[in-house]
């Protein structure tokens, strides 16, 4: 296996002129197809394949949305859709903003809950993490996702949620600026949103996967770090009404169950054995197990090893994880035991690893786990690789035929093959030849 530290990348390659076309072009293609799907008001579904993925996602739109600010970014005086991938991912996050302003008094009555009061669990006191055309509960034929409002630990609380939008917003601020709109939601929300983040990263909540509410976990919780750093950024480039040090101050102040901030408590309470765990019950030690969603933790939520204690806790967690997800194959599965369409390898976690490998100069990993993708779906993404794990046989078909089709065109999937491409075609061992690449 190849080594996980950062070192010199492989050799001088840069991506040739036959290359460059194949993985912009696919980048392109993917763009396109995310750009369409946008509505005018900047509402997209998870996947109009299936009438239970019609909902909005915010984590969903939020990567689709960086991934479309990457891409317009790239292209830009290259191609004619980079304007409009710029705009679609505009609308996105703009939706996204209008739609936590929908939830506004949900996110400020947290602060006056105490963490013993059964409500705080409550959907009341959070927002979900989809939402319908409206910026409202999702409501639409047999999903009514305002019915949750009265259960406790409800699966649609999930703290990646609000962010992964502020995430999104901080790279179109870093590629392209905000506009007054954007502006005026942080100068309006952002201690409100603070004191929110700083409440419940100590909480439990539903995982990325949407399951296990009654747990901590590790992704959440480097989520709401990133939501920190985003919005510490933004505030030294606008006029948002508080500071970098009064967010700081917000973050680490203790919210009565731990002083410190979200990248203090995963290192005191997820790292053992030299492993970033990837869950723990409350009170207790972590569980023994990785998640594939942890690679988001490394990739893009600003956190290293080295944060974390040292680099062997990156290399080691990531190399738990291709052990034991992978498990030899192009794209991992998402927790042992996963049992959803029996262990499917999710498209977008194998991606997101190609992009990791690409960033840490293991070219050779990183385009294996590309072209796999690029060459086996042509174009058309789904959610996943649904394989028969004893015999190693697609099964798409055989569960199509029975009615129970597995998630075709999965809108974040694509979202991955444009982050992915895009790593590719920035590839190269110095910033010369990085700019060689891209005249390739």
């Amino acid at each position: 296996m190849e080594s996980l530290k950062s070192g010199p990348r492989e050799a001088s390659r840069t991506i040739s002129v036959v290359e460059s076309n194949k993985y912009f072009y696919t980048a392109s293609k993917a763009a396109d197809y995310l750009i369409s799907k946008t509505d005018s008001s900047g509402y997209i579904s998870a996947s109009s394949d299936y009438k239970n993925y019609d909902p909005h996602w915010f984590r969903d739109s939020s990567w689709i949305a960086l991934a479309l600010l990457k891409y317009a970014n790239f292209a830009k005086d290259k191609v004619q859709n980079a304007d409009a991938a710029r705009e679609a991912a505009t609308r996105i996050i703009d939706f996204n903003l209008k739609a936590i302003d929908n939830f506004s008094e949900n996110i400020r009555s947290i602060k006056n809950i105490s963490f013993s009061d059964p409500d705080f669990f409550k959907l009341s006191h959070h927002l979900p993490m989809r939402v319908g055309r409206s910026g409202n509960f999702y409501c639409d034929g047999s999903i009514d996702d305002s019915k949750e409002l009265g259960v406790n630990r409800s699966w649609t609380i999930q703290y990646d949620t609000i962010p992964l939008v502020l995430y999104s917003l901080n790279e179109k601020s870093k590629l392209f600026g905000l506009n007054d709109f954007e502006i005026d939601f942080l100068r309006k929300h952002t201690p409100d949103i603070a004191e929110y983040m700083a409440k419940v990263y100590t909480t439990e909540c539903a995982s990325a996967w949407e399951r296990d509410p009654e747990i901590l976990h590790a992704y959440d919780v480097a989520a709401i770090y990133a939501g920190f750093e985003s919005l510490k950024e933004l505030s030294t480039k606008y006029d948002i009404g508080i500071n970098q040090e009064e967010i700081k101050e917000i973050e680490e102040k203790g919210n009565g169950q731990f002083s410190g901030g979200p990248l203090a408590f995963l290192k005191q309470f997820f790292v053992r054995d030299n492993i970033l765990y990837s869950e723990k019950k409350p009170f207790d030690e972590p569980l023994k197990q990785v998640d594939a969603s942890e690679i988001f933790i490394f990739l893009n939520f600003g956190i290293s090893g080295s944060l974390l204690g040292n680099e062997e806790i990156e290399n080691n967690t990531i190399s738990k994880i291709e052990k034991e997800l992978f498990d030899g194959n192009m794209l991992p599965i998402r927790f042992k035991g996963d049992n959803y369409f029996m262990g499917g390898r999710w498209l977008l976690l194998g991606l997101a690893f190609a992009e990791y490998y690409l960033k840490k100069g293991l070219y050779k990993k990183g385009v294996a786990i590309l072209d796999y993708v690029i060459d086996k779906y042509n174009g058309s993404y789904p959610e996943q690789e649904i394989i028969n794990p004893a015999s190693n046989t697609d099964l798409y078909d055989l569960y199509k035929q029975n009615d129970n089709k597995p998630i075709q065109n999965l809108a974040w999937s694509y979202a991955a093959v444009i982050t992915a491409s895009l790593e590719l075609l920035m590839y190269s061992p110095t910033a010369e030849l990085r700019d060689i690449a891209r005249k390739n």
